[in-house]
């Protein structure tokens, strides 16, 4: 009974957030490019309290290009867009407030209920920080340089995904999900050293396809809600977890267990690519399924 409350409050949740995104006849479209002007890299920090954020990339001359959706009677949004570099960093922000204006970072505050679509350049490194309220995100990194990449969501519903390797390397990738639906695709190809997912009341689906060639770290917390994982059979796999009456774990099948709470594949001795697996969870429920 406890899990049919909690489920239903999350779908009472995602559904209001996705009637957020009604679009109204007097909503109109704006557009601000910013070309590229010799940076080597670029700092970005994303924070919506309530909107749609698509981040895509581009091969355009542009550094980032900006499309937003907004009311007309609201002003035109690009006039709060500031852009400078230092030492051949490109800093962006919005200015909110005087304080907020000291950060050399891009910035995005409050843009309730408007659809910001972001088109960042192939060309540089990139670091990202990402916070997103009661909204709804698609983050597609697909051709993105990524070098640094956190994110934080509340009641919102989320899309990751990396269809292509990652040019750069990420030494770590952190992703905290409030009571949210987060759905990430193709995690392998992030390129990344050590991975950490913190859930609390929500639906989650963490799928690591991709290509891996080293030992890599995933450090699973999991309160209230529900995870599917999935990950390729190719990978040699260690998963650690302390069992427990609460925890509901299921680990599938191809796995051996080596000692007390610590379960291996077949592979894991005998192949580069390697994950090592934790798993921290209250009462919520954890699917590990390996795939072709």
């Amino acid at each position: 009974m406890l899990f049919k409350k909690e489920n239903t409050v999350i779908f009472v949740i995602l559904l209001l957030v996705t009637q957020a995104f009604s679009f109204h006849p007097g909503d109109k479209k704006y557009i601000k490019e910013i070309p590229f002007s010799g940076e080597k890299e670029l700092k970005v920090n994303i924070e919506s309290a309530l909107g749609k954020l698509t981040i895509v990339s581009t091969e355009s001359y542009n550094v980032i290009k900006f499309e937003i959706i907004r009311e007309e009677k609201f002003g035109d949004p690009t006039e709060q867009i500031s852009y400078q570099i230092t030492d051949g960093v490109g800093f962006m922000k919005v200015p909110v407030s005087k304080k907020e204006e000291k950060r050399k970072t891009f910035k995005f505050s409050s843009f309730e209920g408007e659809h910001w679509k972001i088109y960042f350049t192939d060309r540089i490194p990139i670091s990202f920080d990402i916070e997103l309220g009661a909204g709804k995100g698609y983050f597609d990194f697909t051709n993105i340089c990524v070098k640094d990449l956190n994110i934080s969501t509340g009641a919102s519903s989320v899309v990751l995904k990396f269809d292509k390797v990652n040019s750069s390397t990420i030494d770590n990738i952190n992703i905290e999900s409030g009571v949210s639906k987060f759905k990430a695709y193709n995690l392998l190809n992030a390129n990344f050293n050590n991975f950490r997912f913190s859930g609390g009341v929500g639906l989650y689906e963490l799928d690591f396809g991709g290509e891996l060639n080293k030992e890599v770290d995933i450090n699973i917390e999991l309160g209230l809600g529900s995870l599917n994982m999935f990950i390729p059979k190719y990978v040699g796999a260690k998963v650690l977890y302390e069992k427990s009456w609460i925890s509901n774990i299921d680990i599938g099948r191809g796995f051996n267990e080596e000692s007390e709470d610590e379960y291996v594949t077949d592979n894991y001795y005998n192949t580069k690519a390697k994950m090592n697996i934790k798993f921290d969870t209250g009462v919520g429920s954890i699917k590990l399924k390996r795939v072709k």
